[in-house]
């Protein structure tokens, strides 16, 4: 018992040293030395920087050093179209207070950010009333931001450096000796630089839609990848060099979504006098394309771990964008274009020859798309009878129109005999009536030149595709398995 009283009153004495020591150190750092004035005492104040109302200034302007930039406050109109109770549309048209300057692009918000922030600030600490060397507050060169009203009165604020905790700014009211605190939230506000305020979009727009884009060229590590236009005739890509094709589906259009949604990360330089230091002397990649009628040019240099630098047309800034989304630049032609050779719809087919492996089949096709009851279809004579019969015979279609490149060489002449060919009769000249499609052997050994009416568009297909599971070669096996199957029963 008595172990555990000793026990309990050393504990006590310990705790009791920690008490004494905790108490003897805050005071000792609550004393302050009268020659740091980096160890400000703590006022408790509340009050304002300034006791102004931020709807009634009518310009800022914002100084470092020689940089002088004013931002004017102007009234326009605008139009949008709203639906009323009835869900009818109709044009209005609203005034608004918008942020101007002859010379910036502005990024209004952050304007909207410096005036509140000169509403708003309230003083942290009272610094030093009569500062003798404002170099030690970086208030011998400060930031200034002036606010003129609309009365005509003027306010400024005298923007210093950061606090050594780096949590608050010092200040001065303009025409005030006392340098004050304000927090480091509204300090970065009030001490924004030139690209801060910098509008982010590239754009002339802040919304641009992927419908907004009409041609694009590309071009990677100075050798030009493609040229594209959209086809407003059928509402598709089309790539239309170093070859004429259908844009993919699915790899092309993220080109498109990068362009219509990128915006800058961050401004580097402006007039830089090395863009070689960028990567911009030669760039990585170069997007030459027109939106809403007007050519752009968006060039990306070196690469960071998370962005690329980069420049617009002539503008003379440079700027970094994210990487994060741009994993599509290193995709080959290959990927980015349709690669079947021909694939026509079966129910605009009546005929179609296939000359392969020594044999000739004759596939002849009464597709019905409005009423299959009414489908027929016959390979050498012999009618498709039974369901499955028929999903053969449109598997040994499919495996036809679903000949495809793997491999672009537009240099090759392809010659000699063709080892394969698909003969198509259509029903209507669309605008052929009779399309030929052979495969003539490549010269390596690899696989075939795609040959379509004659004429060679760079298509390579390897030999093995013959045989995959959805190749021509095994699926008319596939088929002959089953009429076989069919016959026995």
């Amino acid at each position: 018992m008595m172990k555990n009283w000793r026990k309990v009153i050393v504990l006590a004495v310990v705790l009791a040293v920690f008490i004494a020591a905790f108490i003897f150190l805050n005071n000792i750092n609550n004393i302050k030395d009268p020659n740091d004035p980096n160890d400000p005492a703590d006022t408790g104040t509340e009050e304002k920087l300034l006791d102004i109302d931020r709807q009634e200034i009518k310009s800022i302007t914002l100084k470092h050093g020689h940089e002088e930039f004013i931002f004017i406050k102007e009234e326009i109109e605008v139009e949008s179209e709203v639906t009323d109770d009835e869900g009818q549309t109709k044009t209005v048209t609203e005034k608004k207070e918008i942020w101007t300057n002859p010379d910036i692009e502005l990024d209004e918000a952050k304007i909207n950010n410096i005036a509140l922030s000169a509403e708003l600030s309230t003083i942290t600490r009272v610094i030093d009333e009569a500062p003798e060397d404002l170099s030690i507050y970086g208030l011998d060169r400060p930031i200034v931001v002036t606010l003129l009203m609309k009365d005509g009165t003027k306010h400024s604020i005298e923007v210093g450096g950061q606090t050594p905790t780096q949590d608050n700014y010092y200040v001065r009211r303009g025409g005030d000796k006392t340098v004050y605190t304000i927090s480091k939230y509204r300090g970065d506000m009030l001490s924004y630089s030139k690209f801060d305020i910098m509008k982010k979009s590239l754009y002339e727009k802040d919304e641009v839609a992927v419908e907004d884009i009409t041609a694009l060229t590309f071009t990677r590590n100075g050798e030009k990848i493609f040229d594209s236009v959209f086809d407003v005739a059928t509402s598709e890509w089309k790539i239309t060099w170093p070859l004429n094709a259908k844009a993919d589906m699915m790899e092309f259009p993220k080109f498109l979504q990068w362009l219509s949604g990128v915006t800058v990360s961050e401004f580097i330089e402006e007039n830089a006098s090395d863009l070689g230091q960028y990567g911009l002397e030669e760039p990585s990649y170069v997007f030459d394309f027109v939106l809403d009628g007007k050519q752009y040019g968006i060039r990306l240099g070196s690469k960071t771990d998370t962005h690329y630098y980069a420049k617009m047309n002539d503008n003379p800034m440079v700027f970094t964008v994210s990487s994060s989304n741009l994993n599509f630049v290193d995709l080959s032609l290959v990927d980015l274009i349709e690669r079947f050779i021909y694939i026509p719809n079966i129910a605009d087919v009546e005929k179609l020859v296939i000359e392969m492996d020594g044999r000739v089949d004759t596939l002849l096709i009464y597709a019905n798309n409005e009423d299959k009851s009414k489908e027929e279809f016959f390979i050498n004579g012999r009618k498709m009878e039974t369901d499955n019969e028929v999903s053969l015979f449109r598997g040994y279609y499919q495996g036809a129109i679903g000949l495809m490149a793997d491999r672009l060489d537009f240099e090759a002449k392809p010659e000699g005999q063709a080892e394969i060919r698909l003969t198509y009769t259509m029903k209507e000249a669309k605008p052929d009536k009779i399309v030929v499609v052979e495969l003539i052997p490549t010269n390596d050994g690899y696989g075939y030149y795609l040959v379509k009416n004659n004429e060679y568009s760079g298509f390579v297909m390897g030999k093995r595709q013959l045989d995959k599971d959805h190749g021509i070669r095994f699926l008319y096996e596939k088929l002959v398995n089953g009429l076989t199957e069919s016959a026995s029963e």
